[in-house]
């Protein structure tokens, strides 16, 4: 193969994984955590438009539970809750028909954890729960340029993923499933995965002495109700590696 043709289908590649135009992968390398779409490919398709999720972080949960997605967007539009999975990078994302709707990639580190009202429909302004990251909306940084050492260790601790520990929710959000013959936490995960509207499971005993239960949910983790007097559970969402 000649070197200009080598040359060639590489560029081609790193278009084609990156979802963009050669001429906008460099500006693409900057991460999207928080931010109106403003990509210009509009013929960008939504990957997958799965239900339940309730506020942002759970929306990222999906779309690590799904090998294709990069980003994704959440808001609500029509007093409906909107979690949008994309196949490329939050910064190709097509510039969306509300304003209420706005972009992460996959990988920021920690996103809004508040369900959107008709006030507050980005789901963004939350204060103290606010993502942390560079770029993201509506973060406060000191004269210095950095966001107060205690603020933003408690915005990451609020908005990290529930792997593991005991339930301890306050909403009376009750199972959406329990499959039957269940050995594992891997294959609780699974049949979460596979359920578009489980946002979360928990495994182990409802008994003293008794068999292990997976319990899926079609909420946060964080939201799952703490467990009755003789349960012992762990609680995941399903983005987790377990």
């Amino acid at each position: 193969m000649l070197p200009s043709t080598v040359l060639l289908v590489a560029s081609s590649f790193i278009s084609l994984s990156s979802c963009l135009p050669t001429d906008q992968i460099l500006s693409a390398r900057a991460q999207v955590c928080g931010n109106a779409p403003s990509g210009s490919n509009t013929q960008q398709a939504v990957l997958s438009q799965p239900s339940g999720a309730q506020d942002a972080a759970a929306c990222q949960s999906d779309c690590d539970a799904n090998s294709s997605c990069q980003s994704f967007v959440f808001g609500m539009v029509d007093n409906t809750i909107k979690c949008l999975l994309y196949a490329c990078a939050a910064s190709a994302i097509p510039t969306q028909t509300s304003t209420n709707l706005i972009a992460y990639d996959k990988a920021c580190a920690s996103v809004p954890t508040v369900t959107p009202t008709a006030s507050n429909p980005t789901g963004a302004n939350t204060g103290a729960n606010t993502s942390s990251n560079q770029g993201s909306s509506g973060s406060k940084s000191s004269p210095g340029g950095t966001t107060p050492t205690g603020n933003r260790r408690r915005r990451e601790l609020v908005a990290r993923k529930t792997c593991g520990g005991a339930p301890s929710g306050q909403s009376n959000a009750a199972p959406i499933s329990t499959p039957a013959d269940i050995n594992t936490v891997a294959d609780c995960k699974a049949k979460c995965a596979a359920d578009a509207s489980c946002q979360s499971f928990s495994f182990g005993t409802l008994t003293s002495g008794g068999g292990d239960v997976c319990r899926l949910y079609a909420v946060p983790a964080a939201s799952v109700p703490a467990p009755a007097s003789g349960q012992s559970l762990a609680v995941y969402d399903v983005g987790c590696s377990v």
